[in-house]
């Protein structure tokens, strides 16, 4: 009994990694926008915590003094 295997059949997955590359490329670039447009906001936020936690800080050792 002769048993004849046929060659598996290839894919072209070329047109399937253009398409997965342009995919993340594009969720790059939205994640990369949105970091950039949330940078300032946050600064400020942070910068605000800061300076009235130093402040709370600096009053309270001013007050214990006097």
């Amino acid at each position: 009994m002769t048993t004849i295997l046929a060659a598996a059949p290839t894919m072209d997955l070329s047109s399937i990694q253009t398409s997965m590359t342009a995919a993340f490329k594009q969720v790059q670039a939205g994640a990369s926008d949105m970091v950039t447009a949330a940078v300032p906001y946050a600064l400020v936020i942070i910068g605000t915590v800061l300076a009235v936690s130093i402040g709370i800080k600096v009053f309270k050792k001013l007050t214990a003094q006097a």
